[in-house]
């Protein structure tokens, strides 16, 4: 897929100024529905203290387990990271037949990818030496980590992989921070940020001004849903009926709540 344009560093810095979950709702204000392209439970910030990071996706695929795997050349993919645009985030799927089960990323990786520009790691491949990456200053999202690993391959680089249950691709916006990381599609990324950045009389009144109103009330609140169906999507009675009918046997009878 084409690149995009290469951020800006005073892009950089307005978005470093929001947070996953504002940018995730300026997304779907932006495109109309709520996606799924955010990481979960499994994958999580392990060293918040150093800040969000955002950059351009750059896949890759590894074995950490599989001594008979192919490997790829690590400095044609070093070579092939360094001609990215900047900055670069690295998205790294454990490929191995028992996934999850150990480490292979650490110390080297960690300061060769700092000097190639790469902001930061969002992997599924678990994470080892964590002290001396800390001291490294590289910001990792990982699914865990592990005292050892063992014969990890480079099995392919710059196709869509899956990590934290998102695709991603080489060439999307990732913006993560504490609360974990989410992809904005390369083409609607800026959009997203003059969205999530606009003054706030730009939104309107916010959630926040409606509850902490004191005349507040759940009316008020209904109104003002009315006109933000993303925050809480209204209930489709027709859809309520088919899900109960599909999934209602493996649940409590009907009736046993306040409402049916």
């Amino acid at each position: 897929m084409a690149m995009p344009e290469p951020l800006t560093a005073d892009e950089i810095a307005a978005f470093k100024t929001l947070n996953s979950v504002d940018l995730f709702f300026a997304r779907a204000e932006v495109e109309g529905y709520i996606s799924e392209d955010y990481t979960g439970p499994e994958i999580r910030a392990m060293y918040p203290e150093l800040g969000p990071v955002v950059g351009i996706a750059v896949t890759s695929e590894w074995t950490t387990l599989d001594m008979g795997s192919p490997d790829l050349d690590f400095l044609d993919y070093y070579e092939w990271i360094e001609a990215q645009p900047k900055p670069t985030i690295v998205v790294s799927m454990d490929a191995d037949e028992r996934a999850g089960r150990t480490a292979s990323f650490g110390a080297m990786q960690a300061r060769t990818l700092l000097r190639l520009g790469v902001a930061g790691v969002v992997t599924s491949i678990g994470l080892h030496k964590v002290s001396m990456v800390r001291a490294a200053g590289m910001p990792v999202w990982s699914s865990g980590i592990a005292p050892a690993h063992g014969s990890y391959h480079l099995i392919r680089y710059g196709a869509p992989v899956t990590v934290g249950r998102v695709t991603w691709h080489t060439g999307d916006v990732v913006f993560a921070d504490e609360n974990g990381a989410i992809r904005l599609p390369a083409e609607s990324a800026r959009e997203i940020l003059r969205h999530a950045t606009k003054p706030a009389a730009s939104h309107g009144t916010s959630y926040y001004d409606v509850i902490d109103a004191p005349d507040f009330s759940v009316a008020k609140l209904r109104t003002w849903l009315a006109q933000h169906p993303t925050i809480y999507p209204p209930v489709d009675p027709a859809a309520k009926d088919r899900w109960w009918a599909e999934h209602g046997r493996h649940l409590a009878p009907r009736g046993s709540g306040v409402h049916e």
